[in-house]
């Protein structure tokens, strides 16, 4: 046997599931609408938390201080956050307009981190954020000496469904770590640069529908 981990995602309006290599995911946070700094774990805090609580005072007189500005006067390094940076759990972070007891934490101690799954769309990266795309995921485990493949040929190329696509049939060996018998994975795959791969947990009763398919006109 040869196990391969994988993770089905239920996107909000799609029928079949994401497959997605946990090797492909990475843990993002979000800073959109955000007002936030970084520094580095080797922060001085106790000189952060000074121009911290300058700032907030400052501000009450003056709306339109920045936090930067008081930072620049203490010689403070730090970085603004893109609109999303990968997870750093030990990364120190400022919010200059919360609460001076929780402005200043590490990322591992934020709430809404998500799993992010990046692909290659043929020009760009892209990103699918599970926590904002997803409903739910399911892990299981194939078996990859399963493979059954399921294309046809058509006298000029072999395809699934319809043209450039393809599928193969996989024996699931777990489900969420419980062993399953009698499950298989339905892995559908485009060669079109930069399409996804969708896939269905089928049971072995349903084969004869998956197997035995027409082509689809569209």
């Amino acid at each position: 046997m040869r196990p391969k981990e994988l993770e089905l995602w239920k996107l909000y309006e799609e029928t079949q599931y994401l497959i997605v290599d946990p090797e492909d995911v990475i843990k993002r946070f979000s800073f959109i609408e955000v007002n936030a700094y970084m520094f580095s774990p080797d922060i001085d805090e106790e000189l952060l938390r000074k121009a911290l609580a300058e700032y907030q005072d400052r501000k009450k007189s003056d709306r339109y201080l920045s936090f930067y500005e008081v930072l620049d006067e203490y010689n403070i390094p730090y970085r603004i956050p893109g609109d999303a940076e990968d997870f750093d759990q030990d990364l120190i972070l400022c919010f200059p307009d919360d609460d001076q007891q929780w402005a200043i934490c590490t990322m591992g101690d934020l709430e809404g981190v998500s799993d992010v799954y990046r692909y290659w769309n043929g020009s760009n990266w892209k990103e699918i954020w599970f926590d904002v795309q997803a409903q739910y995921k399911i892990s299981i485990v194939i078996d990859l000496n399963t493979k059954e493949s399921l294309d046809e040929w058509d006298g000029s190329n072999w395809f699934y469904n319809q043209r450039f696509n393809h599928a193969d049939l996989y024996r699931i060996v777990s489900i969420d770590d419980d062993p399953v018998d009698g499950k298989l994975l339905l892995w559908e795959w485009s060669q079109w640069q930069g399409s996804l791969d969708w896939g269905e947990i089928v049971d072995e009763k349903d084969l004869d529908r998956v197997r035995n398919w027409v082509e689809d006109e569209c």
